[in-house]
Parts: structure tokens; sequence; C-alpha cells
């Protein structure tokens, strides 16, 4: 069946379809407000987890030695207002345990640079994986991740919050636990 539509309901028409359209993009502009909880300087939440090692066993190439890695992937946005924040020292506030135990070594790369440090500017989001290292005397560690026999926790905390994430093996990602 057809709707016969004179000019004036056809411009009034037009004219709201034009407004909802339009108000659609201030709609995608909220949806990074709160990525996450907010530490004071910065929101986060941690998301995926990735592991691998370098692929030399206790009998590897001489002067270099097994190394496992276990990553995470964070997403950060910086909530300081200041035009030039400082960068975020990844040891204050990051920690992942495996079985109870602090794993210390951080790798820069895709999220850390500056020796463990995150850069952002002013209301900057940035996500990636933030590297933790294993070294030979905790590869019985990363051996209990592969197996997927381990209690791994991931914080987030600053002076007056903290947010610890589990491993959830069957989807291989952080799960915020709720205290």
């Amino acid at each position: 069946m057809a709707m016969k539509m004179d000019r004036r309901a056809f411009l009034k028409t037009s004219a709201a379809v034009a407004v909802a359209v339009s108000m659609t993009g201030l709609l995608g502009g909220c949806s990074d407000g709160a990525i996450g909880t907010d530490f004071g300087l910065f929101q986060a939440t941690a998301g995926k987890a990735l592991g691998k090692t370098n692929g030399i066993d206790f009998g590897g190439t001489a002067g270099t030695g097994w190394e496992g890695y276990i990553s995470v992937w964070v997403r950060i946005k910086d909530t300081s207002g200041i035009k030039r924040p400082q960068p975020i020292p990844a040891k204050g506030y990051f920690a992942l345990k495996i079985n109870g135990q602090v794993v210390k070594n951080y790798t820069d790369g895709d999220l850390l640079e500056n020796d463990g440090k995150i850069s952002l500017a002013k209301g900057q989001i940035k996500e990636g994986w933030m590297n933790f290292t294993l070294k030979e005397d905790q590869k019985d560690l990363y051996e209990a991740v592969v197996a997927k026999k381990a209690d791994v926790t991931f914080t987030i905390s600053s002076a007056s919050v903290t947010e610890i994430y589990t491993l959830d093996y069957a989807t291989s990602t952080f799960v915020k636990q709720t205290v």
C-alpha cells in the first residue's frame, strides 16, 4: 500500500530524521566517558590474556635462558585533568600474581614504554598489551598457567581503590571480582 506524502510532511519527516541521525553522533561520544574504575589519575580495566615463551628451553643457547610471557590487555584513560600528565609507572599501580607469587618483570612494548611507564596525554585513551616476563626460576608458574591449574590474578590499585581480576581459562579473559 502506497502512502501519499505532501511536500510539507516530507520536509517535517526529513528534518526529524536529520535530527535523529545527528544525535547518534553524540551518543557515540558518550561511550568512552567511563572505561573502567576511576583510580584518581586514570580509569582502567583489564581484558584478554595471552601467554607465550621465547622458545628456548633449559638447554638453550649460552647466555640466554628460557622466558615466558603473560600479557594482559589493558585499557586506560587519563583523568588527571593536567595538560601534560606525568607517565604512570606500572609497578605502582598494576600487579600480576600466579599462585600468589608476584611477577615483577615488566617488558616495554605495546602499552608500556620508558622503563615500564604508560605515557598518556590529557584525556587520552590507550589500550594494549601489558607484558610480564617470567624467568627460568618461574617456569613452573608458567606451566601451571598453560595447564590451566594456576590461580592468576591481575590487580589495579591506587591509594584509595583496588580492583582485582581473575583469569577465566574458558574465555582467556580477566573477570573483575566484586568485593
